[in-house]
């Protein structure tokens, strides 16, 4: 499977370096930059609302929270979106990775496993239905516009993977999750938390508050909304403007793309074609669509590195504060 993944991450990054090129990379290149630092920054700036919205999804799951606990989802969340989209070792790398933040900042084990299971769940559900929407308002205001096959097969691989994921939490997912790291010889992930059996208990335990839950989704699918606003301002800065109902069109539908190719790290590839394809109902140029793509990568570049720099010191002092504890007599 690890071999897999590697040959699907290249393949990956083979598809988007051929459009690019194919297009030509000095136009997209020239579009992208036309956004400028003050475009970042708006972006940037949307991009945080969103993972603060995530955050407080989140934070709903976790029963009996430690104090401060929004700030500790915010930090767990800020790090499980940059493993996922940087450094993506398998599918779950920055779920593991955000479990393991909140069970090393109070939260028991077990709930701190369970409560990023069911914010994965309401996380995809929510999706779909922002999905659905957009798919809606494409229909009611583009009448006649033929809806292609490869839009009808992202959206059921969607609904699909999100059904196979609820129904997997009763059938032992979570005991093979829990063998997965060892399998990827990944040490860091589920075997340094204690208590992960009692991930099936978090889960009964979450699920018996549902307005927690349904909170919890709606603010998801709040998220997802304003995330539309990324392609929104980054078109608008190209000097390619499209109204915010065709971008909220077009985020949901590269959306439920990238859901339904969860398995491809980074997604590489998948959303290049994916913007080229759905940008064309709204008259994006392949280049503007690529451009869009690169920016939405290079966003993704400048919020994550600190984050890892970051995460990585913290695992310094920690792994030098175990060590003088170790050494130390008594």
């Amino acid at each position: 499977m690890r071999v897999g993944l590697i040959i699907g991450a290249l393949l990956g990054l083979a598809v988007a370096t051929v459009l690019i090129v194919h297009f030509g990379w000095r136009q997209v290149a020239d579009a992208a930059l036309a956004v400028g630092w003050q475009g970042l920054a708006v972006l940037i700036g949307i991009y945080l609302v969103c993972l603060l919205l995530c955050a407080v999804a989140w934070r709903l799951l976790i029963l009996d929270a430690p104090p401060r606990a929004v700030l500790i989802c915010l930090w767990a969340r800020w790090l499980r979106e940059s493993v996922g989209n940087l450094i993506a070792l398998l599918p779950t790398a920055g779920e593991i990775a955000g479990a393991r933040e909140l069970a090393l900042a109070g939260v028991r084990p077990g709930m701190a496993g369970a409560s990023i299971v069911v914010d994965l769940t309401l996380e995809i559900l929510s999706q779909i239905v922002f999905t659905l929407f957009g798919l809606a308002l494409l229909i009611t205001w583009y009448r006649g516009l033929a809806i292609g096959p490869w839009l009808v097969t992202g959206i059921t691989l969607s609904v699909l993977a999100a059904g196979g994921f609820i129904l997997a939490q009763r059938q032992g997912l979570f005991r093979f999750l829990e063998r997965l790291p060892e399998r990827f010889d990944v040490k860091w992930a589920w075997s340094v938390l204690p208590d992960a059996e009692g991930i099936h208990a978090g889960l009964r335990a979450i699920y018996r508050h549902r307005a927690r839950v349904l909170s919890s989704g709606a603010i998801h699918l709040a998220a997802w909304a304003a995330g539309a606003g990324e392609a929104y301002a980054g078109l608008s800065f190209m000097g390619h403007a499209i109204a915010w109902s065709d971008a909220l069109i077009l985020e949901s539908i590269a959306f439920a793309l990238r859901t339904a190719a969860f398995v491809i790290p980074s997604r590489l590839g998948i959303q290049e074609g994916g913007y080229i394809l759905i940008g064309a109902l709204f008259g994006l140029s392949p280049e503007v669509a690529l451009a869009l793509s690169l920016l939405k990568r290079g966003r993704e570049l400048v919020t994550g590195l600190p984050c890892l720099v970051i995460w990585q010191s913290i695992e310094t002092r920690r792994l030098w504060a175990k060590g003088r504890r170790a050494k130390s007599p008594g």
